[in-house]
């Protein structure tokens, strides 16, 4: 290699990270901005090459949530680490938080009575049993999280379909979908189901629209998990400049 070549590699290189460290520095202003309008400086944000850590404290599952959701709709964001604790304002015996579990989980209209059993340690709750499809296994788990005094949901809930369904109608159901659903791009999306477990793989522009990809492959009949190869297009257009930011988590889905 010649010397020109090199000192060319080289300009290349640092021009490269130049432009990296710029776009890490934006990202973390977003996000700093963001946490201080929700009054929660004092979580700790970590930016390199896109990939962003969460350190800290938060009240309650839905305030860790809503930061999910905003840091991940914001273009350049190629993955998230999640490092947060969930420290409640009150404290609650572990026997009325698995109390309060169980009425959430009976209280709702799609899910059975006695979907789970419910045992809490030390503000841990775990959740055991069988459900009939990914989606109520992740319902299960989300309303498990946002009972009052929960700091972690270990969800132990097996898989277990009322009917077979093939592989081809899952994988069918998960395209139509995915095609159906305007709000998000998934024009890169591939998949492919095996024994009930759904792969997809692809490129999209955001890490939300990985993550409203994987929500809606859950939702399908016959799927009992689903295993999330997408990844996040390092050169995507900032479609958040264009107004539309996803901050909310909310999907414009059509229904038939």
């Amino acid at each position: 290699m010649s010397d020109r070549t090199e000192t060319e590699r080289l300009i290349a290189e640092s021009s490269e990270e130049t432009e990296t460290a710029k776009d890490d520095s934006q990202l973390l202003r977003r996000i700093s901005s963001q946490l201080k309008s929700l009054g929660q400086e004092s979580v700790a944000v970590e930016v390199r090459d896109g990939f962003v850590m969460l350190r800290g404290n938060v009240r309650t599952f839905r305030q860790k949530e809503r930061l999910h959701r905003f840091v991940m709709g914001l273009t350049g964001v190629r993955a998230l680490k999640d490092l947060l604790h969930i420290d409640p304002v009150e404290t609650v015996a572990d026997r009325e938080i698995a109390l309060h579990i169980r009425h959430a989980l009976d209280a709702h209209s799609e899910l059975p009575l006695g979907t789970a059993s419910v045992h809490v340690c030390d503000g841990v709750g775990t959740l055991r049993g069988h459900v009939r499809s990914a989606e109520e296994r992740f319902m299960a788990e989300n309303i498990a999280s946002h009972c009052r005094g929960v700091t972690r949901v270990i969800n132990e809930l097996n898989v277990d379909p009322l009917e077979e369904i093939s592989d081809e109608a899952s994988a069918r159901a998960i395209h139509g979908a995915l095609s159906y659903c305007d709000d998000f791009e998934t024009n890169g999306v591939t998949v492919s189901v095996v024994d009930g477990i759904a792969v997809l793989r692809g490129e999209v522009p955001t890490l939300l629209d990985s993550t409203m990809a994987e929500e809606l492959a859950r939702m399908q009949a016959g799927v009992r998990a689903v295993d999330n190869h997408i990844s996040v297009q390092s050169d995507a257009v900032d479609r958040n400049s264009a107004g539309k930011e996803k901050v909310n988590g909310k999907s414009n889905v059509k229904t038939k």
